[in-house]
């Protein structure tokens, strides 16, 4: 197997086939009337992808089978990805007119491209999205976001000033029990809500205590690579996959997994415009190798409310992530597989109850299909970026407040820490020229 698919991860599986609706992403066959109406535009709405290693197949496989779309272009820093994403292209379209790209601001010039599909490492998630809605595209960014607080916040300003639409890749979102788990919390199905655990894998990558500098691999553009990080020589175990565990990139597998329950932890506390109001949590961190993101999660967030979420690494064998929510009537919890309650009445309540409650949730089918109804309609999709900043935001309060080892005081509406000048300046992260936020 072609070393780019064999390294492919659950996710794309769960875009798949992780949901009843998923069925309409193995194998779409929705025409433009019955998805967008009668007087659907008949524009078949040019894609482009910026970074195409990893879940960005998963989304392309799912994309090709998509009448009212065509991928023109994919661009990426890695030569094999994009040779692979391009021949991927060609063969599911029977041509060869798929364009690609090194550097992803020569794509963004093409008047033919509508969509941007961001599915770069995330220190590259703010810059490539605000430069795609500055050139007129709307945006769909995988998950997290962001890398820092200000950048998500940045990211949400251009995209309202520009008027463009963007989804963010937290898929759960558009899948019933999810939905309905939340919905049946919003409507106090378990009376008041007390507290949310949120449990997230171990880490499932890891390096020896040193390394050195290796030759830069034929095809690989580095420096680009890079981009806004801080420069280090190449070593292979520090690139592609492995970069979420590196601070420089990413924040390990609290914005990896945990983004995607603290999420839906979000939604149903209705905080999907605001936040915690304080934080503390203890991680433990490598001292050596190349990898420096917590390799122990544990954090608590407190909201206005009252209720606290806790977020912690799990240990019991279980690949996946899930989060239970604790009421006066008891708790009950969901994951990609399954929901579980103290009390049996309660799965029968959370789908009898489902759509009839004063509280009613936005209901999505399939995350792409909304997006593209959003394009077309200029709505907002289920995972609008706001709602991803926020949550991404929630993630960043934990790594920050871990690597602190201190309580921290948070204000949701200014998104600043309060009398923490320290904390305050670990919301941005300086970036290498001649990359910048402005």
């Amino acid at each position: 197997m072609n070393q780019i698919a064999s390294s492919l991860f659950s996710r794309r599986d769960f875009l798949k086939t992780g949901a009843a609706a998923s069925a309409l992403a193995v194998a779409p066959m929705i025409l433009p009337s019955r998805l967008f109406g009668q007087n659907a535009p008949s524009k078949q709405l040019g894609v482009g992808f910026i970074g195409v290693g990893n879940i960005a197949q998963g989304h392309l496989d799912t994309l090709l089978g998509f009448p009212e779309v065509r991928i023109r272009a994919v661009s990426d820093v890695d030569r094999r990805h994009r040779d692979f994403a391009k021949n991927k292209v060609d063969a599911g379209y029977a041509g060869k007119d798929c364009a690609a790209y090194n550097d992803f601001r020569e794509m963004l010039a093409r008047p033919d491209i509508d969509l941007v599909w961001v599915c770069t490492p995330d220190h590259w998630h703010a810059l490539a999205a605000i430069h795609a809605i500055r050139a007129g595209k709307d945006v769909y960014v995988e998950k997290p976001l962001t890398l820092t607080i200000t950048e998500g916040r940045e990211l949400v300003n251009a995209l309202r000033r520009h008027q463009r639409v963007g989804q963010t890749g937290t898929q759960q979102r558009s899948t019933k029990r999810f939905h309905d788990t939340a919905e049946f919390i919003r409507n106090g199905g378990l009376g008041k809500l007390q507290h949310i655990e949120v449990l997230i894998p171990a880490n499932n990558k890891y390096t020896t205590g040193t390394w050195k500098a290796e030759p830069v691999p034929e095809g690989l553009d580095w420096e680009m690579w890079l981009g806004p990080a801080p420069f280090v020589p190449f070593n292979r175990q520090g690139c592609h996959y492995n970069f979420r565990f590196n601070l420089n990139y990413a924040a390990g597998q609290v914005t990896n997994w945990g983004v995607h329950y603290i999420d839906i932890a979000q939604w149903a506390l209705g905080a999907d415009d605001s936040g915690p109001v304080e934080v503390e949590g203890k991680g433990e961190f490598p001292t050596t190798g190349l990898f420096s993101t917590a390799t122990k999660v544990d954090f608590t967030c407190k909201y206005a409310n009252g209720v606290t979420l806790r977020c912690h690494t799990r240990y019991d064998g279980v690949g996946d992530g899930n989060v239970r929510y604790f009421g006066e009537r008891g708790w009950v919890d969901v994951s990609r597989s399954a929901n579980h309650a103290s009390n049996p009445d309660f799965l029968k309540e959370i789908t009898a109850q489902a759509g009839k409650g004063a509280v009613k949730l936005t209901v999505s089918t399939n995350h792409h299909d909304n997006f593209l109804n959003a394009v077309r309609t200029r709505t907002k999709p289920i995972s609008d970026l706001e709602i991803g900043h926020r949550t991404t935001t929630v993630c960043n309060l934990g790594n920050i407040a871990m690597q602190l080892g201190r309580k921290l005081r948070w204000d949701p509406a200014r998104e600043s820490f309060i009398d923490d000048p320290m904390a305050d300046r670990m919301r941005h992260r300086s970036m290498r020229g001649p990359w910048g936020l402005v």
